[in-house]
């Protein structure tokens, strides 16, 4: 499957160069045969930089192979909007041959190229530029502790080689500065490359919340290592959630752990098995993905590490009494156009608050981002929720 999975993202990306080197050709007007060759040899070498940079950075962490890998994330954003503003370009030419209209095409091309620049650009401004989202949501019989109080939902920092400590101190003291009695961390707070996460410990235990911090893991955890991220957590106060149902005030928090690769877990049975679940009482679940749970169908009752959702009715949720899921994992799809995709994918619920009946989900857009360090489909943000009774 990885295989698989490799050839398909490599001849993407091999056609994809390509593209953008019959673009440059004709916007820049080369013809000398040598000129051609450095060209071909210069986006060959960048179609292969990302899996390079990923697989050096893991073999050896220091300031080159950071550098390498970074720049590379930042070429295959750019890589990204190229594509989209020569499709824009081509649409144009079909246009005005149509409408019979001359034009400098050449001078199209080269603002064309300088337009995907600052894109990214702009791009790359959204990642740092975290904004604070405000939302409500009610919860019958929400205990008196919790009235009126804020929680903050945290997802998807991918810590890790792009994304370092002065990012997460950054978060931290935005986080703080809401006042928040508890904080929950919906997975993927690292990323799924191996390194120093003992960094992390010292910003990470100034997470400030009455009540404490609440984290479980996401699929990003999983490709690092679960065990290496535990281990760091647990020098940490942040609370791990593992499959567990814990009571903080009369509320219960359950925290739903990422699946390993191709193992499956009957979450029906883990929730109700659990000694301080109570169906009656008011409850958030922490759960990685913005999917159902488990499939209802006998044949089907798993929990399973899955990328296309197959279920996301949000059937067992709401079976369960569950009164608000707090999920991310999409990034509201990070890079554009892919928002579009996450958005038909996920049936909508790749994003936002959604209310139904007395269950509610909110999917954040995350605080991080995976691969390119940019942002053009969707923005960085930090969830202030305020509990209200119903």
């Amino acid at each position: 499957m990885i295989f698989l999975f490799l050839s398909i993202f490599l001849s993407i990306l091999f056609v994809s160069h390509w593209a953008v080197y019959c673009f440059f050709i004709r916007a820049f007007n080369i013809k000398k045969r040598k000129a051609k060759i450095i060209l071909r040899l210069s986006l060959l070498i960048l179609s292969l930089s990302f899996i390079g940079s990923s697989l050096l950075v893991h073999w050896r962490e220091n300031i080159t192979t950071k550098f390498l890998y970074i720049s590379s994330g930042v070429w295959l954003g750019l890589l990204i909007n190229l594509l989209l503003v020569i499709a824009v370009f081509w649409i144009i030419v079909f246009i005005f041959r149509i409408l019979k209209i001359r034009a400098n095409m050449v001078l199209i091309s080269r603002i064309a190229i300088v337009a995907a620049i600052f894109y990214t650009c702009f791009g790359i401004f959204n990642v740092f530029s975290l904004k604070i989202k405000n939302i409500s949501v009610e919860i019958e019989n929400l205990p008196a502790q919790w009235q009126g109080k804020t929680i903050v939902h945290l997802s998807d920092l991918h810590l890790g080689k792009a994304l370092g400590e002065n990012f997460l101190r950054k978060i931290i003291k935005k986080a703080n500065n809401l006042n928040p009695e508890a904080v929950m961390i919906t997975g993927d707070l690292f990323d799924g490359i191996n390194g120093n996460l003992s960094r992390f410990i010292k910003p990470l235990n100034n997470i400030k919340a009455v009540q404490g911090a609440y984290y479980v893991t996401g699929n990003h955890e999983i490709y690092l290592g679960v065990e290496e991220a535990l281990n760091t957590l647990k020098q940490t106060k942040i609370n791990i959630l593992d499959d567990e149902v814990i009571i903080v005030n009369g509320l219960q928090i359950i925290g739903i752990s990422y699946p390993d690769f191709n193992k499956s877990k009957n979450v029906k049975k883990i929730i109700q098995d659990d000694k301080n679940f109570n169906s009656g009482k008011p409850s958030i679940l922490l759960s990685h993905s913005p999917t159902n749970i488990f499939s209802s169908q006998n044949n089907d009752n798993q929990h399973r590490d899955i990328y296309w959702p197959d279920n996301i009715d949000f059937s067992a949720a709401k079976e369960l009494g569950i009164d608000l899921q707090l999920s991310g994992h999409t990034h509201k799809g990070q890079i554009f156009p892919f928002n579009f995709i996450t958005k038909f994918i996920y049936n909508g619920y790749d994003y936002g608050l959604h209310q139904e009946g007395g269950f509610a989900i909110y999917t954040t857009s995350g605080a991080g981002v995976w691969g390119p360090t940019m942002r053009t489909g969707s923005r960085s943000e930090i969830v202030a929720i305020t509990l209200n009774a119903k």
